[in-house]
């Protein structure tokens, strides 16, 4: 029988340390810090009988012995049409003010990838209202673009431009890493309320944990899915994926992955 339980052992940098622990790479944990708060952790690696966790919040007031409880084996999500016109962060929850959304389904974050023969081609436009892309650069159902470009000339703006007016049932927006005022402002001034209705949102800024950056990335990817399987035309945007990469590094290096100038000193 695994052991579903066990104790802090001690902290570094971003990364807690437990032992006595049975959980696999992606589990969810929660961490009794006593006086019935609990501060959620994801497992993101394991040496011996210790497991590595990273927490979701700030873990001030950890100590030494705290109770590790694995919560769920699967990273999973809940998504859903009670997703629509949310701002919810990568754990589900509510940044907007309102209550939890209801009739959820979840779903595992890891998703089921497609099979190359399976994939539909790409022969169908895909009309996003603004005439510069559709006659310039026009885009297919279907297809994967990055937009590239430098600080303050228009990314995000471009993003609200092609939310609000490309013709699709259903847009999932990650907003990965930004920081807190431009969520907002994003959401405000670029998405706009008419762009906001047929919206879901998960917004993790840069102050948060990686890993919880992280899992709004694969939140926002896995509501995508929940509507494509259900037959509707989705638009999935992230603000950016770079910030996603520096996300997935963060954590690579705080469980002791090398950098790559550390590699070049040792060669």
């Amino acid at each position: 029988e695994p052991v579903r339980s066990g104790r802090l052992e001690r902290t570094v940098g971003l990364t807690l340390e437990a032992n006595g622990l049975q959980a696999p790479v992606g589990a969810l944990c929660a961490i009794d810090a006593g006086g019935g708060r609990h501060i959620d952790a994801e497992v993101v690696g394991f040496q011996g009988h210790s497991t590595y966790l990273m927490p979701f919040e700030e873990p001030a007031g950890l100590e030494p012995g705290m109770r590790v409880r694995l919560v769920s084996r699967d990273a999973v999500a809940e998504v859903g049409h009670g997703l629509l016109g949310r701002v919810v962060d990568g754990l589900g929850r509510p940044l907007d003010g309102k209550p939890a959304p209801a009739a959820l389904t979840a779903v595992r974050l890891a998703g089921r990838p497609l099979n190359p023969m399976e994939r539909a081609p790409i022969d169908q436009v895909l009309d996003v209202g603004v005439k510069a892309i559709n006659g310039i650069l026009t885009l297919g159902r279907g297809q994967r673009i990055g937009l590239m470009a430098g600080s303050g000339v228009g990314k995000s703006v471009l993003l609200g431009m092609m939310t609000r007016f490309t013709r699709a049932d259903v847009v999932v927006i990650g907003l990965i890493g930004e920081r807190g005022r431009e969520v907002s402002d994003f959401i405000r001034d670029s998405l706009g309320e008419e762009g906001m209705r047929r919206s879901v949102v998960v917004a993790a800024p840069a102050n948060v944990s990686p890993v919880l950056r992280l899992r709004a990335a694969q939140m926002a990817h896995g509501a995508a899915e929940y509507f494509r399987d259900r037959g509707l035309s989705v638009l999935l945007l992230f603000d950016s994926l770079t910030r996603v990469a520096h996300a997935q590094r963060e954590v690579g290096l705080a469980v002791g992955e090398r950098s790559e100038e550390h590699t070049s000193e040792l060669q």
